[in-house]
């Protein structure tokens, strides 16, 4: 006891960790409210908490695996799209959803799908398909429409294009679905328009994203341009904004960017970028927003997606082959964790209630009120900064205050000293640990919020 009491202890404060993961600087370096790691934990989205992240909860299974999901909020319904082509809409509720098949899509990509006017429209790398919604009615194919697997509404119009071609073309105002949709008559200002996009620069389109009133179009040669113009088409006009982006054929088309007010979002071979709107002449700026965390985003990258949680205000990263891992973005804090599930995750859809997850042949509703992945475990970790000094260091007490809504542990851990803290509680521990570097790991199977963590610490 005389040795605890004979040096001044400093308490420590490790809250709030609303600063993410920063994995660029060596762990005693990085900021008070910053992680060395952190797992299964996201921000709240009405707040800067950090809390663990729901379970899955299986509401339905499939034939076949599923590749996609899209959501429409008019109707609240999602479209699953399957590996043997087969399209199903299913109306969303709070218990199991209703189902109905729709047919197989027309091409082999992973389909797009666009609301336009009253009817959904999917490209797929073949002739658009549209589904009107009527009780009996199925997919129609539109053999009209020039070949695409992207799609976008502009204008009034509804826009295609393909992967392997520079050129983007316009339907008719306000018709999408007739012969004459996609029929060009220059005696006609309404009628179906397209523009080539850098033509002449060998790359292909790879994303084609809203930026403001413009449009921003990724190449895969790294390059991207800017789509100005209003509804006469006459006013249409391509820029050349960016030509070192880093976003190349390396990436899948068509998930490696997104918009978030008036900056586009995207992957690159260095990790997460965005370009934005400026003052300046040129009026677009390329900047590397992920510069603590791009080290989880870069090493072992294999075909990364990018998943839009606009509710959330979050964006998940699958960067490598394991579909079970991902980094999720808050683009409000700036700040990323990660994700882990217990299975491989083929597609992730938000809707203005719920988030759903598909997983082989199975669709899951991602939420709070699931304390597991099915039936697997979840693992929550929080490593937050080190703490090092040129002389030992002892630890004279832990305190902690977790919230939950059930009891549980978590074990938090700082070298050899193992001590279990409830989760749904405060806690604080008196001890006598003496140590060359304080290196905190909270570990727990429960779900939980953190409030705080506070160490009383002296130098010997």
């Amino acid at each position: 006891m005389r040795r605890s009491n004979k040096h001044q202890a400093q308490k420590v404060n490790m809250y709030p960790l609303n600063g993410g993961i920063n994995v660029a600087q060596v762990p005693e370096q990085i900021a008070e409210n910053e992680m060395q790691g952190c797992q299964n934990f996201i921000y709240d989205r009405d707040s800067a908490r950090l809390v663990g992240r729901g379970g899955l909860e299986k509401i339905a299974e499939m034939e076949s695996e599923i590749t996609g999901l899209h959501y429409d909020l008019d109707t609240n319904t999602i479209f699953a799209f399957l590996s043997n082509r087969d399209c199903w809409q299913l109306v969303m509720s709070s218990g199991q959803p209703q189902m109905k098949y729709l047919d197989k899509i027309a091409g082999p990509r992973h389909p797009k799908c666009e609301r336009f006017k009253d009817k959904i429209f999917i490209a797929s790398g073949d002739h658009l398909q549209f589904y009107d919604f009527s009780p009996t009615e199925k997919l129609k194919l539109i053999t009209a429409s020039p070949l695409c697997d992207r799609l976008f509404y502009r204008f009034g119009r509804l826009a295609i294009s393909m992967t392997g071609s520079d050129r983007i073309t316009y339907s008719s105002v306000g018709d999408a679905t007739s012969e004459l949709a996609w029929k060009e008559n220059t005696n006609d200002d309404s009628s179906c328009k397209w523009l080539d996009i850098g033509s002449d620069d060998a790359g292909d389109i790879m994303e084609v994203v809203p930026l403001a009133t413009d449009m921003i179009i990724f190449k895969s040669n790294g390059k991207a341009y800017q789509f100005v113009g209003d509804a006469d088409f006459n006013s249409w006009a391509v820029y050349n904004v960016a030509n070192f982006t880093d976003l190349t054929a390396d990436f899948s088309a068509g998930i490696c960017a997104t918009n978030i007010g008036n900056e586009v979002v995207f992957l690159s071979l260095r990790g997460l970028k965005t370009l934005s709107t400026t003052q300046d002449y040129g009026n677009i700026a390329a900047t590397d927003i992920g510069a603590k965390f791009n080290k989880l985003i870069t090493d072992k990258m294999y075909e990364p997606e990018m998943i839009n949680m606009r509710r959330h205000r979050m964006i998940l990263i699958r960067p490598t082959a394991d579909r079970s891992f991902f980094v999720a973005y808050n683009y409000g804090l700036n700040a990323a964790t990660t994700l882990k599930f217990a299975f491989p995750i083929t597609a992730i859809v938000e809707t203005k209630d719920d988030v759903f997850v598909a997983s082989g042949n199975s669709i899951y509703r991602w939420t709070i009120t699931a304390t597991q992945d099915d039936t697997t475990d979840i693992e929550y970790i929080v490593k937050p900064r080190a703490i090092i000094s040129s002389d030992e260091i002892l630890v004279k007490a832990i305190d902690t205050k977790f919230s939950s809504d059930h009891a549980g542990n978590a074990e938090l851990t700082i070298g050899r000293l193992k001590v279990d803290m409830p989760t749904n509680s405060r806690r604080k521990v008196l001890c006598n640990h003496s140590t060359d570097y304080v290196d905190v790991e909270v570990k727990s199977s429960s779900r939980f919020e953190l409030d705080h963590i506070v160490l009383d610490i002296a130098n010997l």
